[in-house]
């Protein structure tokens, strides 16, 4: 029996992964082993949501291989599981779970950029919208990860090997892909507005991962933008207490500083992990020099303390 849990596109266990198996080890596919699927749903840096706390979809190549699956999973798994009718329809349900989470993010994005040029506050948009019972708590940002960034990938080069184009998501992926860039754009805006000249400027970008109170620095979103502002000449420097500064240089090309320094022309807040909430606005704020600028990009700092926020 050969389980897989890593999230692929419908089919892929049967079509690409069996195969392999077969031709490496002689023997045949249902006669002489099994395959099951069951997709993991860790959600890195999350105390609350565990593996033994989080419904397991189950699958088997046979209903035999599927009832060993389900029940193996059933020894560890406190809030029980799920089986699937098949492999196909698990990976499915897996590829999906992280597509639609980008779409609602990419909505939202979307709906920032609108407000922010009507001169609207979107968080105060979302949380007067969020009284509705049924209205869905997303909020915008960068999406990075290996998930939600990287997922509806597979399901839609499995789409156009069926010859349909899948506009949606990619017109999600598009909007997330392209947040770093547009949230640097605003920042320069801000910056050449209170007449600082963003050639040579010192940029401080406070959060390197993907997500707050976690290490996890794959598909960092926030690099996109150290880029963008490298880009038009800025000196960015990046602070983030969670990561190995080893590490990141190896895999961003960004060497993280050992510790804060202060007289920057812009602070930006790219991560929220606890250490930066806890230092309050006023504190980050002193990162700068006298007229800096202070771009919350998690809009977890009082809006009338920062002078732009996504």
């Amino acid at each position: 029996m050969v389980i897989y849990e890593s999230t692929v596109y419908p089919g892929a266990t049967e079509e690409v992964c069996v195969p392999i198996l077969e031709r490496v080890s002689g023997l045949e596919y249902k006669d002489d082993f099994c395959c099951g699927y069951s997709p993991e749903r860790i959600n890195p840096g999350d105390k609350d949501h565990r593996l033994h706390s989080i419904v397991k979809v189950t699958s088997g190549s046979t209903p035999q291989a599927a009832d060993f699956v389900d029940a193996l999973y059933k020894m560890i798994i406190e809030a029980g599981t799920h089986r699937a009718s098949s492999i196909r329809v698990a990976e499915a349900a897996k590829v999906i779970e992280n597509t639609q989470r980008d779409l609602n993010i990419a909505l939202v994005n979307e709906l920032a950029v609108i407000f922010n040029k009507l001169g609207i506050d979107t968080l105060e948009v979302l949380e007067a919208a969020g009284t509705k019972w049924n209205f869905l708590p997303f909020r915008p940002g960068l999406v990075g990860g290996h998930c939600i960034g990287v997922d509806p990938y597979y399901l839609t080069y499995k789409a156009e090997e069926v010859r349909h184009h899948p506009e949606v998501i990619l017109a999600g992926r598009r909007i997330n892909d392209g947040m770093g860039r547009y949230i640097a754009g605003e920042i320069i805006k801000k910056m050449i507005h209170r007449k600082v000249p963003v050639s040579g400027a010192k940029v401080l970008v406070l959060g390197l991962t993907f997500k707050e109170n976690c290490p996890d620095l794959r598909n960092t979103r926030v690099v996109d933008i150290v880029t963008e502002l490298t880009s038009y000449g800025a000196d960015v420097s990046v602070y983030d207490p969670w990561v190995d500064r080893d590490e990141a240089t190896r895999e961003c090309g960004v060497t993280p500083l050992s510790e804060l320094g202060d007289d920057y022309d812009a602070v930006v807040l790219a991560v929220a992990h606890h250490q930066f909430i806890t230092m309050g606005a006023d504190a980050i704020r002193a990162l700068g020099r006298p007229g800096a600028v202070l771009y919350d990009i998690k809009s977890v700092l009082p809006r009338d303390q920062v002078d732009a926020r996504l």
